[in-house]
């Protein structure tokens, strides 16, 4: 029992929940749900009471007149009901469906304000795909919630009416529709732990599942597939995982169908007992035949419509605020927390410093950056190199703020960059990462991406200098022309050297002093990255950059290097100097250049 009040309570606040947002959104949405109970609650009794006149004047008087009208009583009124229900759900429907989209794209802006940390995380991966399930076809959204809602409003209007009557005649009546729908509730609600028990196990098989039909089945694995006959193993792969999800759904099938029986039996057993015990006392002259069928048909409505529609939905309400609950725990996902205030001046900006600063990843008891140290003034090249895995790139990550540090601080001007305001502070960078993005969207608006206004370089230049002006001006659209094929089927796919110029143009745009590389050229040859690199070099004269790059001959005109080994800075310094000392870095350039020129590196150290 208390499990039961908790489920009911939770269920109510579930309810709550989404009816403000639905308010917030549309005012007159809760207004048509009240009409829509009133107009359904009013309907049954057309059908409950006049009749029980028209039989009364056929086996009385028999006024044709009369007749006539009670009859015509109940189709126009039946008629009316049915006109005004049906615009009302039309009117509700239409709401809901806009109410659905927004909960959609409230779902995609939570995706894009919650804490970077949760977009790498397995546990907040799983929460979107449970919201994104239990929003859908388990609950119906807010749509199934309201017409649960809808159904126990209007059961709980028309049963006092209905008991009122049943009562009247025989009170044994009612306690007989009430056995009979407790035990059909208790099946239900055995039905009910069935799918809620499969809902449970379904955001990692859903996962797979639409790994295999929709993301392999994209144009990026075509080539793949083809060239090394992947269809024998994806087929494998589904026949694997059909079997898994009719496997559960044939256990949940089984189970709903066992308890489905003794809940199908008593409902007949009880409608058998009433129509006997009522056909008895109408015979023996207790009730006329008029109240017969009035009782009949009122016993039919306390027990369908009433009774058992109320636990029904209450159950079903329960079970789908249980699935919609997971858009809640997916909303309550903290967000960033951008706490810093203060305006950061560019004019004032002196470069960036590294204060024995410590990471570790959320949740993790495992360093992947210990004590760094490091002074990058501004205007200076430095490059950051490394095996895979020592942390360049969470060293990019902790400059963004999309992590903050564990221990020490990175300061600028001599505070924490944490108090700046965090618009403000990204404003200050120009970030190309390793797995960069572009959009479906045009290559102008691509590059232009956040950046409003005019003013720097102007879209030729920056062609021109990322190295794709050539191709760019062969287009017919030219820089408006749409990057994928998503939305239009004239727009380009680009190879991965043509997207990494375009990801790198976006970077120039931004005019930032801050410019950051984080292994953008990787689909690069290496005369061709390090034609970019040079370009850049020249491009941002004054401002500072911090080039990550796994080719070590990129790094020759930078100011500073800075070797990671071992989760901390091990070396720093020219190419030179460190060629000289035959620590890391020298090991790590010989065994490269080996492969350009043979011989090259010995004679060069």
């Amino acid at each position: 029992m208390k499990t039961l009040f908790a489920s009911i309570r939770k269920s109510y606040q579930t309810c709550c929940y989404f009816y403000k947002l639905a308010t917030k959104e549309k005012r007159v949405y809760p207004i048509i749900i009240i009409f829509n109970i009133l107009i359904s609650s009013f309907a049954p009794f057309i059908n409950i009471l006049v009749p029980k006149y028209v039989i009364d004047e056929l086996m009385g008087e028999q006024n044709k007149r009369i007749i006539l009208v009670y009859v015509l009583t109940i189709v126009v009124c039946n008629f009316l009901a049915a006109i005004i229900i049906r615009i009302l759900q039309e009117i509700r429907e239409m709401q809901e469906d806009m109410l659905s989209r927004n909960l959609e794209l409230l779902m995609a802006e939570k995706a894009m304000k919650m804490k970077f940390e949760y977009t790498e995380t397995e546990i907040a991966l799983s929460a979107r795909q449970k919201a994104e399930t239990g929003m859908s076809w388990y609950s119906g959204g807010i749509k199934g919630m309201s017409h649960c809602v809808v159904k126990i409003g209007t059961s709980f209007c028309v049963i006092f009416g209905v008991i009122y009557i049943v009562v009247k005649v025989s009170p044994l009546l009612l306690l007989l529709s009430v056995l009979a729908v407790s035990v059909n509730s208790f099946c239900t609600s055995k039905i009910n732990q069935a799918s809620q028990e499969v809902f449970e196990k379904t955001p990692a098989i859903n996962k797979f599942y639409s790994y295999i039909y929709t993301r392999i089945t994209s144009r990026e694995y075509a080539k793949e597939l083809r060239l090394y006959n992947g269809s024998d193993l994806i087929e494998k792969k589904s026949i694997e995982n059909a079997d898994e999800l009719n496997k559960m759904d044939n256990e949940c099938a089984r189970k709903q169908f066992t308890w489905g029986i003794p809940g199908s039996i008593i409902s007949a057993l009880s409608y058998g007992v009433s129509y006997c015990y009522l056909g008895i006392m109408a015979l023996k002259g207790t009730i006329s035949v008029s109240e017969f069928v009035m009782c009949i048909t009122a016993i039919e409505t306390f027990t369908n419509d009433c009774l058992l529609a109320i636990i029904t939905n209450t159950q079903q309400l329960i079970m789908k605020s249980n699935f919609m609950n997971a858009f809640i725990e997916y909303m309550n996902l903290e967000d960033e927390s951008y706490i810093g205030t203060k305006k950061l001046d560019i004019a004032d900006f002196d470069g960036i410093s590294f204060e024995h600063v410590s990471f570790r990843y959320p949740g993790s008891d495992q360093y992947i950056l210990k004590d760094i140290n490091i002074k990058i003034k501004r205007g200076e090249r430095i490059s950051i190199v490394g095996l895979n895995g020592a942390g360049k790139s969470t060293l990019v990550k902790l400059i963004c703020r999309l992590y903050e540090v564990t221990e020490g601080a990175i300061k600028i001007c001599g505070k924490n960059i944490n108090e700046y305001s965090y618009e403000e502070y990204i404003k200050a960078l120009s970030v190309v990462f390793q797995d960069f993005k572009l959009f479906g969207y045009s290559l102008d608006e691509n590059i232009r991406l956040g950046k409003s206004d005019s003013k720097g370089e102007s879209l030729d230049t920056i062609y021109e200098i990322s190295g794709i002006a050539d191709w760019v001006n062969e287009l017919r659209k030219k820089g408006e022309t749409l990057v994928c094929k998503d939305f239009d089927e004239n727009g380009i796919e680009l190879s991965g050297g043509q997207a990494q110029k375009v990801a790198i143009a976006r970077a120039v745009y931004r005019d930032a002093p801050v410019v950051i590389l984080d292994e953008p050229t990787a689909a690069l040859d290496p005369v061709a990255e390090y034609e970019i690199y040079n370009k850049f070099n020249d491009l941002i004269r004054n401002k500072t950059a911090i080039y990550i790059s796994h080719r070590l001959s990129s790094c020759k005109f930078c100011d500073k290097i800075i070797v990671i080994s071992d989760k901390t800075i091990k070396e720093i310094g020219t190419h030179e100097e460190l060629l000289k000392m035959q620590g890391i870095y020298a090991e790590m350039f010989r065994a490269q250049a080996q492969w350009y020129v043979e011989g090259w590196c010995q004679s060069a150290c």
